[in-house]
């Protein structure tokens, strides 16, 4: 979402209706581009967030609780000097440009009454958190800035300390409160063939990409049409939305759908169907709920991208190690013939003497007895040469079965590997992190160093019902699969698994379920797998009590008896999806 000039125009209104006369009580910078100010009037108190990060610059009311550095940045410093204990005068707008001005009395160090501003503008990657300071008849001064931009960073203006504020050029668009359709149709002349959602918002300030796509949908047949040929209904659409603006009239809610972003509605609410849709009273709690959603999404992405890179680059170095583990192996299975060498030789001591350098004998183990050349040590005796190889035939025998046996462990290394794959790719932000958990347990992510333990989130599997209405979980990692399957189902319910590949356990809560609902918990187990994208997938299906986890097994994994194969089209959801 784009924090458009009337969602800032909805935001200042309330503000200025309910942070006017407020004090602030502390001033806190939580990272390097955001601000939290708390304010208080009538013993209540308000957080108020500014932030100009390029992805996400904005303002509005703030609920949570933010985590400070534990020591405060300059610009916080600043603000600490000027503003705290000051009283909010006003919140202003130039307009519907993105600029709002918070104009607030201080007093300075001899306890004189001044003015100071604190002025934030929200423009993408140009966004900034300007302090500025005023006299009668004389420009603003500034006093800092979150961002400091030089001669070389803009040739408008600079914005540093000791400097006078310049405001970002204007952008001589339609004014939203006076414009009129002549107008509009000659700016839309000017444009070319381009979408009518564009056009809105190249041509009418204060107007961004979503509250563009919201205005079309409710006046303009769907398809990409010239502007020119919706010109009258988006005048009325415009009109109302004015006229709504003005009065306050707004129906902020926010849509967040699993794997999509979450979306802003202002004027239009968001459909009743939508199980995902949130309805507020006010745009700053709508604006909290859309960023809240947007945070956890964005954490949800980064730790998910950073888990991938870890596993993908976990699995190339195991199957490296496979490779190299078992060509050593193949090489190993020639370890037979040295014991032959050995036995050749000792069967053939009188015929040997110290100081040849090999020896041609009959090979008793060929069918016809071929003669074989044995390479000899010529510093060697023959009793000595036979033991060199009856030792290093015993050498290799043993190492075999040492090196067997870490290929085993490398291949349960790369099939647990492979199973965090298919979990962090179906995980949500509390599976992520009980991922990363368990792969610090296992050694794969080395264990930070916490000063005190994070709220614990709990992830929960998934829950589908069945078209006969049975419910069905599916676990979304190692850890939940251990817990769903082997303390939370009953032994005689039903648990079904991908067959041979890495996917989630699926456990159908009955003991003897219809056909229909083991095919859905089926597909399931093959869409939550490492065959998701397969087609005709093998999947098997067992009583739980014959489900086992064998001693020193890793997460996730079990061994299963007594199960059925069936086959089916991998899918993520069901229609009766609880």
């Amino acid at each position: 979402m784009a924090y458009d000039g009337v969602t800032m125009y909805l935001v200042r209104r309330e503000l200025q209706e309910l942070l006017t006369g407020a004090r602030v009580e502390k001033i806190n910078q939580p990272d390097k581009l955001t601000i939290i100010l708390q304010l208080r009037k009538h013993n209540t108190s308000h957080q108020l967030l500014c932030s100009a990060d390029p992805r996400l610059a904005r303002i509005h009311l703030y609920r949570g609780k933010a985590e400070n550095p534990p020591a405060a940045p300059a610009f916080c410093m600043l603000l600490r000097k000027h503003l705290a204990g000051a009283r909010l005068l006003s919140v202003a707008q130039d307009d519907l440009e993105r600029i709002m001005t918070f104009v607030f009395q201080a007093t300075d160090e001899f306890g004189i009454p001044t003015e100071k501003k604190l002025i934030c503008e929200i423009m993408g990657k140009h966004s900034n958190l300007i302090l500025v300071k005023t006299g009668k008849g004389q420009p603003a001064t500034v006093l800092g800035s979150i961002k400091a931009v030089n001669e070389e960073m803009s040739r408008y203006r600079v914005v540093l300390p000791g400097a006078p504020y310049y405001p970002p050029p204007a952008q001589n668009k339609l004014d939203l409160f006076a414009l009129d359709e002549e107008q509009l149709t000659e700016i839309f002349a000017g444009m070319g063939k381009i979408p009518p959602t564009q056009a809105l918002v190249r041509a009418v300030l204060g107007i961004g990409k979503d509250l563009a796509e919201e205005i079309v949908s409710r006046c303009c047949p769907q398809g990409a049409l010239h502007p020119l040929e919706v010109v009258r209904p988006l005048t009325i659409a415009l009109r109302e939305v004015a006229v709504q603006l003005a009065a306050g009239r707004i129906t902020p809610s926010v849509t967040c759908r699993s794997g999509e972003k979450p979306r802003l509605y202002l004027f239009s609410p968001a459909p009743e169907s939508d199980p995902a849709a949130r309805s507020f009273s006010s745009i700053n709690a709508a604006l909290a709920d859309f960023y809240s959603s947007l945070a956890a999404q964005e954490a949800e992405k980064a730790h998910r991208q950073q888990l991938l890179q870890i596993i993908r680059s976990g699995i190339n170095r195991t199957e490296k190690k496979l490779r190299l583990q078992e060509t050593e192996l193949r090489e190993m299975e020639n370890a037979g013939r040295y014991r032959i060498f050995g036995e050749l030789l000792t069967a053939n001591l009188h015929l040997l003497k110290t100081g040849m350098d090999k020896a041609e004998v009959p090979n008793y183990y060929d069918e016809h007895a071929r003669r074989i050349v044995i390479p000899l040590e010529p510093s060697q005796t023959p009793q000595e040469n036979a033991q060199r190889y009856f030792k290093k035939y015993r050498k290799l025998r043993d190492g075999r079965q040492i090196l067997e046996r870490r290929v085993r462990e490398t291949r349960e290394d790369l099939a647990y590997l492979e199973s965090l794959l298919v979990a962090v790719s179906h995980a949500d932000l509390p599976g992520l992190l009980e991922i990363r958990e368990e792969m610090e347990q296992a050694g794969f992510i080395q264990k930070k160093d916490r000063n005190k333990a994070p709220a614990k989130l709990v992830s929960q599997p998934l829950h589908f019902r069945s078209p006969d209405g049975i419910d069905i979980f599916v676990g979304k990692n190692n850890k939940q699969n251990d817990r769903l399957t082997l303390r939370t189902a009953h032994k005689e319910y039903i648990w079904l698994h991908v067959k041979d590949l890495p996917g989630s356990h699926v456990i159908v809560c009955h003991s003897n379920p219809p056909v229909a609902t083991v095919y859905a918990a089926a597909s399931l187990a093959a869409g939550y797998s490492k065959a998701a994208a397969s087609a005709n997938v093998p999947v098997d299906y067992t009583k739980v009590k014959y489900v086992k986890k064998p001693k020193g097994a890793k997460p996730g994994m079990v061994v299963y008896t007594n199960q059925k194969t069936i086959y089916v089209t991998p899918k993520q959801s069901l229609p009766a999806e609880a």
